[in-house]
């Protein structure tokens, strides 16, 4: 059954009366105020079609949803580039993009044409439908809520489809990547397939390509909107993990804190998890990706909690790790204090113009020299480093948890700086002190002109800080009657 995160419209008369068009009365109201503007959709459909030029088609589509088990899904989120484009969040919908045109009869004059250029398939209105899993936008409701020039119910795709999308006549044909899962949408798809059997079997001098490549490469750089967006996400993850902080005692269970986190994005407004929680007690906090979350925590156990949440399709990615019973052990404040060191040398180096290589080197650096310092690497070089810092420093975050990459920064670039270390029981050549400490500490940078700012910087990252704030009383900890 269909959960959609995006509820758009509230349908101001009874579900039960037959679906009417605008101009029958049918009226629209979206609950969510700070969406991104219809307006730069429709500016990304431009570019995307002037840069692709008048000799070229495109056709992308939505994501499907995902059967968890039985008639139960899971919650439907939709396929980053269709959303870039369009900003529409149904499933079983088709956009194509023809720079060229097509002249197309007017629906409402049936004297008159329009050359359009972009034309959006979507469900039809289905009143008994939409009793149980949601209103739909309809034809009517995307031309008008989302700013498309033509929209069809999806039923018409397959009779439109050869004279939309005159491919035999383009130099360069844009499929973008089927569905991985099956259901209404493949079936509706059937034309498109046979379009690329078409091209590989019989044409020669159309050229097929994915478009992914040109819409990731726009999503590198954030717009005003994505910005604000990708603030409010990284904010209310930052509030979570204060929360959980107040909230950790001895006695609670990783599941207990990862229910803080989710409560406050929630509350919050935050539709998704923008990953699942990661929080890991003692051995648990070594490992990368921990997910079971099913161990009691004890005193004395350090935490490491990487939870960030999804706001309007915007990612953030926030990891704090902090002591359960409210303070480090020398151990576990000599590992932090390192992680925190690397994390904070990396931070000062993100501005416009700084290699992201660059900026691994300075991680390397600090936590190699840090290691040794402490006696639990022996030599200076990378395969002992990378016994206790595995994995890369940060990416991109945007649309999806892990976005589009670059290499140098420029304004409007978001990056996650997360150094770690984790040193597992019986490590080998380590001082048992050191056992069982995972530490990893994230935050969201968004590099401006004049240099960076920390989109998550409300959640404290200072020993002192995070002590003085886990002796108070969190939201988390209270028993539940």
């Amino acid at each position: 059954m269909n959960r959609k995160n995006f509820v758009l419209v509230l349908l101001c008369v009874s579900i039960l009366v037959p679906a009417r068009s605008f101009s029958q009365g049918l009226k629209y109201l979206t609950y969510d105020k700070d969406q991104t503007p219809s307006s730069e959709h429709k500016e990304r459909r431009e570019r995307f079609m002037h840069d692709i030029g008048a000799d070229a088609v495109a056709v992308f589509f939505s994501a499907t949803e995902k059967s968890r088990n039985g008639d139960n899904g899971y919650p439907f989120r939709q396929d980053d580039n269709f959303y870039y484009l369009t900003g529409f969040n149904e499933e079983n919908a088709i956009l194509v993009l023809n720079p060229k045109g097509v002249v197309l009869r007017d629906e409402r004059d049936s004297t008159k044409s329009d050359t359009v250029r972009e034309i959006l398939f979507v469900q039809p209105r289905d009143p008994s439908m939409e009793r149980w899993t949601g209103r739909r936008f309809g034809p009517e409701g995307a031309v008008a809520l989302l700013g498309v020039q033509r929209a069809y119910t999806n039923e018409q795709f397959k009779k439109m489809f050869n004279s939309v999308f005159p491919y035999w006549g383009a130099k360069t044909v844009y499929i973008a990547a089927f569905p991985e899962t099956g259901g209404e949408l493949m079936e509706l798809l059937q034309p498109v397939r046979e379009c690329v059997d078409n091209l590989k079997s019989y044409n020669l001098t159309t050229e097929l390509r994915d478009p992914s490549a040109i819409i990731k490469k726009y999503r590198v750089i954030k717009s005003p909107a994505e910005i604000s967006l990708m603030t409010k996400a990284a904010h209310i993850s930052a509030v979570a993990h204060r929360q959980a902080m107040m909230s950790c005692k001895p006695g609670m269970t990783e599941y207990g804190i990862q229910a803080v986190y989710e409560y406050v994005f929630r509350r919050m407004g935050s539709e998704y998890n923008a990953y699942s929680c990661i929080v890991g007690a003692a051995e648990n906090s070594v490992i990368l990706h921990y997910e079971s979350n099913r161990r009691p925590i004890n005193d004395g156990d350090i935490v490491l909690a990487d939870c960030g949440c999804e706001y309007h399709d915007y990612a953030s990615d926030v990891t704090r790790t902090y002591p359960a019973n409210g303070k480090f052990s020398p151990a576990q404040r000599k590992i932090y204090q390192l992680v925190l060191d690397a994390q904070s040398a990396c931070i000062a180096m993100m501005k416009p113009g700084t290699a992201w290589k660059d900026v691994n080197t300075t991680a390397d650096s600090v936590l190699l020299n840090g290691l040794l310092s402490l006696g639990i690497v022996k030599e200076k070089n990378q395969h002992e480093l990378r016994r206790f810092f595995p994995h890369g420093l940060g990416h991109a975050v945007g649309l999806d948890v892990h976005d589009v990459n670059a290499g140098m920064m420029v304004p409007g670039m978001v990056y996650t700086v997360e150094p770690g270390i984790y040193i597992p029981e019986n490590a080998d050549g380590v001082d048992p002190k050191f056992y069982n400490i995972g530490v990893r500490i994230e935050d969201d940078i968004l590099i401006t002109p004049e240099g960076h700012t920390n989109l998550s910087g409300e959640a404290p990252r200072e020993i002192d800080e995070i002590e003085s704030l886990m002796q108070k009383k969190g939201i988390g900890d209270a028993p539940i009657e």
